[in-house]
């Protein structure tokens, strides 16, 4: 590192930490097995890539926190927030179930799939979208942890799990499952 590079650093880490770089999203990466929620106010500014696992079910390579993301390939969108873990989809080849009673024809139906911290997943019946291209794409094997809810992606899709419930949903081109 130049001499140059060594006295500007500490003044640019300075000016991040009193300016609030980063916003208010937090990123850690951590090995292993999601940790229970913390109250930490640390911020990393890491890049979380991984490489596709052999096992599609393995334990994710390293943990982010991004309350709105996307798969690789764009095709989920991703958001935790309000209590809820929903993951919208663009292209799919399953079919849908009937659309219920309680869901208005006003607004749209299957959309995605949410899951709150209690309760059964369930399908999207909203009029809006939880895909935002502009959202960073989560590496496969990689995890978005957001207080209780877990997402996963994998090249066989996105995984959300509430931890409160152990509930949630598994979301692809091919398939879908609730839990």
């Amino acid at each position: 590192m130049s001499r140059h590079a060594r006295t500007i650093a500490p003044l640019i880490v300075a000016v991040c930490v009193l300016g609030g770089c980063g916003g208010t999203t937090e990123t850690v990466i951590v090995q292993g097995a999601p940790a229970p929620a913390s109250t930490s106010t640390t911020t990393q500014s890491t890049t979380a890539t991984s490489s596709v696992s052999a096992n599609p079910d393995a334990v994710p390579k390293s943990f982010v926190r991004l309350e709105a993301f996307q798969t690789p390939t764009g095709n989920i969108g991703c958001m935790i927030v309000g209590g809820v873990a929903r993951c919208d989809i663009v292209r799919r080849s399953w079919s849908l179930p009937s659309r219920p009673a309680s869901c208005p024809h006003i607004v749209d139906f299957g959309q995605g799939l949410e899951v709150g911290r209690s309760g059964a997943a369930r399908f999207v019946c909203a009029g809006d979208t939880a895909r935002d291209p502009s959202s960073s794409r989560l590496a496969y094997g990689t995890a978005s942890q957001v207080g209780v809810f877990v997402c996963v992606s994998r090249a066989t899709g996105m995984t959300c799990t509430s931890r409160s419930s152990g509930h949630g949903f598994l979301l692809s081109v091919q398939r879908y499952r609730l839990f």
